[in-house]
């Protein structure tokens, strides 16, 4: 609620101020909620799956026992270690990320959405190696 003011400017932008706080106060929400809680096991478990992934995948094709199929990430070996971790650490950690933010909204849906991403992944990770 906003304090009245005995000067006659305030009274006039007294409006735009409620507006203005009404539509920052679901963004204000959902920071607080995604900076105070705990993020889904699943979360965890997808997570871990994908960096030892990109860990493995590393370690592999430096030592020559393997090769990388994905051209882009292919690329991003040629340039460093360093640029490979960057380019398939933001092909996950993005994705789960926002998926974390809208579970503030849906937490249903993250969470079954986290669950068949955890499943697709170890199947395609199991199959392929």
């Amino acid at each position: 609620m906003i304090e009245q003011s005995t000067q006659k400017g305030d009274r006039f932008f007294a409006p735009a101020y409620s507006i203005i706080g009404r539509m920052h106060r679901p963004w204000k929400e959902v920071i607080k909620a995604v900076t105070q809680r705990f993020v889904l096991p699943e979360t965890v478990l997808l997570v871990t799956l994908c960096t030892w992934d990109m860990l493995y995948t590393l370690y592999c094709v430096r030592a020559g026992i393997a090769r990388e199929a994905n051209p882009m990430l292919s690329h991003s070996l040629e340039q460093s270690n360093w640029m490979f971790l960057l380019v398939k650490g933001s092909t996950f950690f993005v994705p789960v990320l926002l998926l974390e933010i809208i579970r503030t909204i849906r937490p249903a849906f993250v969470t079954n959405v986290m669950r068949l991403g955890f499943l697709a992944y170890a199947v395609i990770y199991i199959g392929v190696s």
